[in-house]
């Protein structure tokens, strides 16, 4: 049996930049490159958002660490699980971060993981790769997983804002008949709002695109004495 689209492209990926950069270097290049610069910037903005001590922290997508890195020297969570599909990205991850601090690799459409178990999760450069489909099917899994009252926190691509990615990704699929090096996914906020909907979720705000991150954002809550669809 295949492989689900986004682990294929992202073990290809990854596997051409080890072999390429090597592993250290990889790390970096895999998640866009600037390891440390980026993961300050995430865990700050996440914190302006509402992460704090003593939360359950969901990373969905956390990639090699570097948001997990950066948030376990600025916050002391309860908990925190990082998931992702790549190994090479779970063990860099674990030789960064605190011991305490749980990854799991997971490759399927569910996550493994307890209903009403999180305070707030984040999905950086994840619902930006996958179908609409895939979107919604995670999305009511973080709404499982989120306790009354949780938050969700994602980026997303949007034509209107994020014109030159779409040129390169169009580019890219004219010359290799396919999405190439993976699939990238633009949303509009509409479409946002009624998957949210759908999922139970109710619209807090977007956030407008920013220099130092590049996507727009959006964070969804779990109404309080919300049951699971």
């Amino acid at each position: 049996m295949s492989e689900f689209h986004f682990v294929e492209d992202y073990k290809r990926t990854v596997q051409s930049l080890v072999k390429e950069h090597g592993y250290e270097k990889a790390m970096s290049l895999a998640v866009g490159g600037h390891w440390h610069e980026m993961g300050i910037k995430l865990s700050k903005f996440v914190q302006s958002h509402g992460v704090k001590s003593g939360m359950d922290f969901l990373d969905f997508g956390c990639g090699s660490g570097r948001l997990a890195n950066a948030l376990a020297k600025d916050v002391k969570l309860k908990s925190y699980f990082g998931i992702d599909i790549i190994p090479e990205f779970l063990k860099y991850a674990e030789e960064k971060c605190p011991k305490n601090y749980r990854f799991i690799l997971n490759n399927s459409l569910t996550i493994p993981l307890s209903d009403n178990q999180f305070d707030f999760a984040v999905g950086f450069s994840i619902f930006t790769h996958l179908l609409q489909a895939e979107i919604m099917i995670y999305s009511e899994e973080i709404f499982r997983l989120l306790k009354p009252g949780g938050k969700f926190l994602y980026s997303f691509l949007e034509i209107e804002h994020h014109w030159d990615t779409f040129e390169q990704t169009y580019s890219m699929h004219r010359v290799h008949s396919r999405p190439y090096p993976h699939l990238n996914m633009f949303l509009d906020r509409n479409q946002i709002v009624t998957i949210a909907d759908k999922c139970g979720f109710v619209l807090d705000k977007f956030i407008e695109p920013q220099d130092d991150l590049g996507h727009s954002l959006v964070i969804l809550k779990k109404p309080n004495g919300a049951k699971r669809i």
